[in-house]
């Protein structure tokens, strides 16, 4: 009994772990697909007019975190479905892509961040440093997208062994509970039987 409850509290968990897996790695897509759809557009303004967008459009602080806690969620989700091969693989091709996308970040967008002080000043280079900075959020926004799929493919193997192992669980709970209730009855009505006999000699 107590290993049934302890295996329906691990699926309860993996619901939880599961659902906030799916939102940090949405949330760490966000930038980076926000940068990949205006890209083509940014890269025609000019360095004044580009400057003062990205001033005000700075999310590399939200991906960072968004995308750090979504490593962590995800490294939990491959842990809790190691032993269901399929699940476990899609968890990590989940972690592996999240984590691409943060080298993306930290290897070509960090040093443009750096180097233009969040976008408050203008690069030596500054033709080159806005290629960078879109080129690098459009990649962190692709391979963020990617991990979503790929963990959407772990959840899906994983979601079989999670119904059945809550199903088993539950009904074990039920068997106990009618056995019993069934013990309960024979116990009564051994008693009811008890008390006729010994009123019966009584009378």
């Amino acid at each position: 009994m107590p290993a049934d409850r302890l295996t329906q509290y691990r699926w309860f968990l993996l619901d939880a772990v599961q659902l906030s897996a799916i939102g940090l790695t949405a949330l760490a897509l966000v930038p980076g697909s926000s940068h990949a759809f205006d890209m083509l557009a940014k890269l025609q303004l000019g360095p004044a007019e580009y400057t003062a967008i990205e001033r005000l459009q700075h999310g590399s602080s939200l991906f960072v975190v968004a995308s750090t806690l979504a490593l962590i969620a995800l490294g939990l989700h491959a842990f809790l479905v190691r032993s269901n091969a399929v699940a476990y693989g899609w968890s990590l091709a989940a972690m592996l892509s999240v984590g691409a996308a943060q080298l993306a970040f930290w290897f070509v967008g960090y040093p443009v961040s750096v180097e233009t002080a969040g976008w408050t000043h203008l690069p030596a280079d500054f033709e080159s440093a806005r290629r960078n900075w879109e080129y690098a959020f459009a990649a962190t926004g692709m391979l963020a997208f990617g991990g979503l799929l790929a963990l959407v493919r772990a959840i899906e193997a994983s979601r079989p062994i999670a119904s059945m192992s809550i199903l088993k669980s539950i009904e074990n709970d039920a068997a106990v509970r009618a056995a019993r209730m069934r013990a309960r009855q024979i116990v009564a009505e051994d008693d009811g039987e008890r008390g006729l006999v010994e009123r019966s000699r009584a009378a």
